[in-house]
């Protein structure tokens, strides 16, 4: 590795400015006193191609930034990704993680800044003192974070990513069965005895379709008492969605009193928005009910991988002073799709979560798709609830699109929403946690 700070002085050192690095993340955070000490203790060091800047698995006080040329970061695995000066990525520190992930090369000529770790923790610090507020009482002491909201999401998602990569914190998972039998109903040599095979391998899902089968929303005429006789009631697609959304339901689970309480006030409102979407679908009729139930039931699941990261790296959101429903709120749509596209879920699922509370959603065509189906029940849920986080319904894109289809006004779909409060509650319940 470069010994940046042994270098003899040079014209290529010269001092930088605060207007340099006011940018660059987390220096944006520190008051403007520590940024101007912040510039009398780093260096603007100019590099040739090919030059080395970092080596995979070193450990050390620099921290670097890009800030003119290209570099490339080589991983340990031999997967290598380029960063511009010009991309959002250079507001970043460079290959910061320790010991460092990346072995970082100047794909061109470069210009790098280079300052010390201990020195801007030691900044932070004293930051936190001379902004930290007067204790009003011995029980209460107001937050107040010496980052800027946006900036210390974007640390911390950073740290989340790194620390999935690392395998220090693991993503929430589909059980294996749950993904077998999945599999197995995507087969279209698949039938109902060979399903209901699977199934009894895991007795929870058994029990689960065999209950909803029994559902009123699904319910015959006679009581089903095997998991083959439920998958031929439920018909294959909607075993298949069921399966998906009973897996997603019982991610939402923790051992920890306070992140368990969330994890259910969060599925609470996610079921309802799924009933509301299976009822919205059903008057679409161009649009699958239960693929509408699948996709309310996950449009929030990013809730799930932000609560359990809070659960188990709490010193993270502690360092950036963030609290949990802070994070979890300003999280929750990244990490969703994060998950997903970790998962391999389809496309669809992972627009539904990335959009489900974008209120100017443009598909870019005229046909209802499942994101707007959501989008709508979203808002509807947060006008028979009393939230006040959406729009009015006219000024919402998606409800748009569905109103003209359907001749709605927004006083037409409440009553007709109201109207069907019993099928939306039987919904809830079909894939409500068991009481």
């Amino acid at each position: 590795m470069l010994k940046i700070f042994r270098i003899k002085k040079r014209k290529e050192r010269k001092r930088v400015s605060v207007d340099e690095i006011k940018e660059l993340y987390p220096i944006n955070a520190l008051t403007p006193q520590h940024q101007i000490l912040i510039t009398a203790k780093s260096k603007r060091i100019s590099l040739k191609k090919g030059a080395v800047i970092a080596e995979a698995g070193s450990t050390d006080d620099f921290q670097y930034y890009l800030l003119s040329g290209k570099i490339k970061l080589i991983a340990q695995d031999g997967k290598s990704k380029t960063i511009s000066s010009s991309s959002e990525a250079a507001t970043h520190p460079i290959a910061n993680l320790q010991p460092r992930r990346y072995k970082v090369i100047a794909k061109t000529k470069i210009t790098i800044l280079v300052t010390s770790r201990s020195i801007l923790s030691d900044y932070f610090d004293q930051a936190k003192e001379l902004l930290a507020p007067e204790r009003v009482n011995d029980n209460y002491t107001p937050i107040l974070s010496t980052t800027p909201i946006d900036s210390a999401v974007r640390a911390v998602l950073d740290h989340f990513e790194n620390d999935v990569d690392s395998g220090r914190f693991v993503l929430p998972s589909i059980p294996e069965v749950a993904h077998q039998i999945v599999e197995i109903l995507d087969d279209p040599d698949a039938n109902a005895t060979k399903i209901a095979r699977k199934v009894s391998l895991d007795s929870a899902i058994a029990i689960k379709l065999v209950n909803a089968a029994n559902s009123p929303l699904f319910k015959g005429v006679r009581d089903i008492t095997s998991s083959e006789d439920a998958i031929v009631r439920l018909g294959l697609k909607t075993a298949k969605d069921l399966i998906k959304v009973f897996a997603v339901r019982d991610l939402y689970q923790s051992n920890t009193p306070e992140i368990q309480k969330r994890l259910r006030s969060h599925w609470n409102i996610s079921k309802q928005v799924a009933a509301i979407a299976y009822v919205l679908s059903k008057l679409n009729k161009t649009s699958n009910p239960n693929e509408a139930l699948l996709a309310g039931a996950v449009h929030n699941i990013g809730v799930v991988p932000a609560l359990l990261y809070a659960e188990h790296m709490p010193e993270v959101l502690e360092r950036y002073d963030l609290s949990i429903d802070e994070f979890v709120n300003k999280t929750k749509t990244k990490m969703g799709v994060y998950m997903l596209k970790h998962w391999e879920w389809p496309q669809q699922l992972v627009d539904v979560v990335a959009h489900a509370e974008n209120w100017k959603y443009q598909s870019g065509h005229q046909a209802i798709d499942m994101t707007d189906i959501v989008i709508v029940a979203n808002a509807h849920l947060n006008i028979l609830r009393k939230f006040l986080t959406c729009p009015p319904l006219p000024e919402i894109t998606s409800f748009s699109k569905l109103s003209l289809k359907l001749n709605l006004t927004p006083e037409k779909s409440i009553k007709i929403l109201v109207n069907a409060r019993k099928e939306i509650q039987s919904v809830a319940s079909a894939i409500a946690f068991p009481s």
